[in-house]
């Protein structure tokens, strides 16, 4: 098979030109006046033969090399034929798939592999008797050109001419799904033959899990691979975060996750912009490894502010990777609340414990307190769990919820909604009335609220005393920040009283932060869509936890990751579907509008009114970028749509796991134009061009040997 048959057409014309040429210049007879001819005539036969057998062997050799040429334009593909090639006068159904995800734009020699893909595509369209077919551009979301198989080939390889490259993963099994209920439309004939042709780059996170089984018995299943044949080496930004809560005149800490997808070590720099605020993170990454770069960055400004992180110097294969768009919730200090029976003059206490942690000077605010009003004189009010103040409770950032005594029905559910507003809460458990209200609370949820275990008073023939922990999260916060001295400070500390717990079936592990050595829950986390909720089960005045030195780090740690799951914003993968709740106080979805990172750029999705406020829902997100949620101009909500980071692993799924694992049963064959051991091979050119220079070599050589 040929790219470019139309080359040999020309080929074959131009081979005939080297043959008229030298038919048109002959020499012509030149009369001469001689007395005898006997010698004459002997040269003459002489330097004829000498003659035809040079001209013979350079007319060869120039009409071998004008073929030559012309083939090496052709671009001949050498080896077995492909399926499409087989019985061409058969009635067929064809469906070709064309990868259209973010790794197809990465780049060898200059040129996509979206590029070399799409003629690749175009030759299995072209018409033929007898053949009907569909195109697929499989993205996130694969989409066919006809709903069944159709033979107006016109329209197929319009829309390919059409086709661009998305900046999102491909699906591959919906992808798969699509092309079988397509040859599932057909009628079942024993002579139809069904072809899947899919051209890909096969990358490895993509199609490591495909699934052929799902196409027709009998389906013949053929990969053309524009993969090069070693993985082209990439850089990428894969995450922006921060650590804790972005709050206005504190410095954010930044984490920033970058991908080094080559053989060799590199030195990274990554710049991050946010507003107004930039700083400069760098650091070595290892060779097909992951790093975690970390910085600070100063907050001037509050509300949400938008940028992009941008690796510095890099000149990699995908270039679309190297940018990552971010967006923070910038808020002023935040407010905290303790909801407690115990008066503050009570000392020791847990109540006591609790806000000497928060806030470590007496009769000061802590770093995450503020000021609620003039009223609470310091930066923890405090607030009767039978009496509860709306105003209040509808300010706060954090509740503290220790030694409540048992919860009357109404804060029950004001409790209730400040979790449904997407705010933290710290439930320190002690006693059988904390039991009992953790039950009530989740209950008043309406499920929004699931704990990943069941609270109970202990048994009275088994009291809970001198307990430690055990199963400790060491990787996770509030236990990370303590590195290597962890196990050191949990061996001296020992706990008596408390609950017993009982693990609820299908929770999930990473839920349970901390255990006892009995196998209760000492910490459990039950995250929700917005904000969080922490049970710390411990009875503070009953253990030396307080006297430790880990204990005001843990609970600031503690406050920290309820308040950093707050109102915050986050990452949507384009291309995907999205359903984003804005905060609970935005207005109405009729006052809302919404804006992209281009200006005059549609954005995806919808504002409508839920029941627990208004819901931005879409089926596919839009392109890299910031998006926001405006209120009469004032962004009250934004989050960034960014590229998976699987796009940017650029290995791919070597051909025999498709052939034996992935098949399903399945005929499939795996071509590629430049990797060893495939089907087809595009180097024929590269040898016929070589042997095209040997041809004009061998003129020469010859012209020479004949002193011509």
């Amino acid at each position: 098979m040929f790219q470019n048959p139309w080359a040999i057409l020309i080929g074959v014309v131009a081979a005939g030109l080297p043959v008229a040429v030298h038919f048109l210049t002959r020499p012509r007879p030149v009369r001469m006046p001689l007395s005898t001819l006997r010698f004459v005539h002997e040269a003459v036969l002489h330097r004829r033969t000498r003659h035809r057998l040079r001209d013979a062997l350079v007319l060869t050799l120039r009409t071998l090399a004008v073929l030559l040429v012309a083939c090496a334009v052709a671009r001949p593909f050498l080896g077995q034929a492909g399926l499409s090639a087989v019985d061409e006068q058969a009635d067929a159904v064809r469906v070709v798939v064309l990868d259209v995800s973010q790794s197809m734009g990465a780049t060898n020699h200059g040129i996509e592999s979206f590029e070399r893909a799409r003629p690749l595509a175009a030759r299995h369209l072209e018409y033929r008797r007898g053949m009907k077919a569909d195109l697929i551009l499989a993205g996130a979301r694969p989409v066919s050109v006809f709903t069944r198989a159709s033979s107006n080939f016109s329209v197929l390889r319009d829309e390919l001419s059409r086709a661009k490259l998305q900046p999102e993963k491909l699906a591959v099994q919906e992808a798969l799904n699509l092309a079988s209920e397509i040859i599932a439309r057909e009628e079942a004939s024993p002579v139809l033959r069904r072809e899947v042709l899919i051209v890909s780059d096969f990358q490895r996170s993509n199609w490591g899990a495909a699934d052929f089984s799902v196409l027709p018995s009998g389906t013949r299943i053929e990969l053309e691979s524009v993969a090069p044949a070693e993985p082209l080496p990439n850089l990428a930004i894969l995450r922006v975060a921060a650590q804790g809560r972005a709050e206005i005149g504190r410095d954010l800490r930044l984490e920033v996750e970058v991908g080094n997808f080559s053989d060799s070590p590199q030195t990274v720099t990554v710049e991050v912009v946010l507003g107004e605020a930039t700083a400069q993170l760098s650091g070595l990454c290892g060779a097909n490894s992951k790093t975690v770069l970390t910085g600070d960055l100063a907050l001037r400004e509050a509300g949400w502010q938008t940028g992009e992180a941008r690796l510095l110097g890099v000149s990699d294969a995908l270039a679309a990777d190297n940018v990552r768009a971010c967006v923070f919730d910038v808020r002023p200090a935040p407010r905290l609340a303790l909801v407690t029976r115990e008066p503050a003059t009570k000392r020791p206490s847990a109540s006591y414990f609790i806000e000497r942690a928060i806030s470590p000077v007496e009769g000061t605010s802590g770093d995450v307190a503020a000021d609620l009003s003039a009223a609470t004189g310091d930066g923890l009010a405090r607030l009767d769990p039978a009496r509860l103040d709306r105003d209040v409770i509808g300010s706060v950032d954090l509740l503290i919820v220790v030694q409540p005594g048992r919860l009357p029905e109404d804060s029950i559910n004001q409790l209730a909604s400040v979790i449904r507003r997407g705010r933290g809460v710290l439930y320190v458990a002690s006693d059988a009335a904390d039991a009992a209200n953790l039950r009530l609370i989740a209950g008043a949820t309406t499920g929004m609220l699931k704990f990943p275990a069941e609270f109970a008073p202990p048994a009275a023939k088994q009291p809970r005393r001198n307990l430690f922990l055990v199963n400790v999260q060491q990787d996770q916060p509030p236990f990370q920040i303590f590195g290597d001295e962890l196990p050191a400070l949990l061996e001296t500390l020992r706990f008596s009283g408390g609950l017993d717990s009982r693990r609820v079936e299908g929770a999930l592990a990473e839920d349970i932060l901390a255990q006892f050595n009995d196998q209760s829950v000492f910490l459990a986390s039950a995250t929700l869509e917005a904000g969080a909720f922490v049970v710390l089960n411990a009875d503070l005045s009953a253990s030396n936890l307080p006297m430790s030195p880990l204990y005001v780090p843990f609970v600031g740690e503690l406050v920290q990751k309820l308040l950093g799951q707050g109102r915050r914003a986050g990452e949507i993968a384009c291309g995907e579907p999205f359903a984003l709740m804005l905060p609970p106080d935005a207005a109405a979805a009729a006052e809302l509008s919404m804006a992209g990172p281009r200006a005059g750029e549609p954005v995806a999705g919808d504002l409508s009114d839920d029941g627990a406020g208004v819901l931005w829902k879409g089926d596919s997100a839009g392109g890299p970028g910031v998006y926001r949620v405006l209120l009469k101009g004032t962004p009250i909500y934004a989050v960034a749509a960014t590229i998976p980071a699987a796009e940017s692993d650029l290995r791919s799924v070597p051909a025999k796991v498709f052939e034996e694992r992935l098949a399903g049963g399945r005929e499939v064959r795996y071509r590629s134009l430049t990797r060893s051991g495939s089907e087809e091979h595009d180097t024929a050119w590269s040898w016929l061009a070589v042997a095209c220079v040997i041809c004009l070599l061998g003129e020469l050589a010859a012209l020479k040997s004949f002193n011509t």
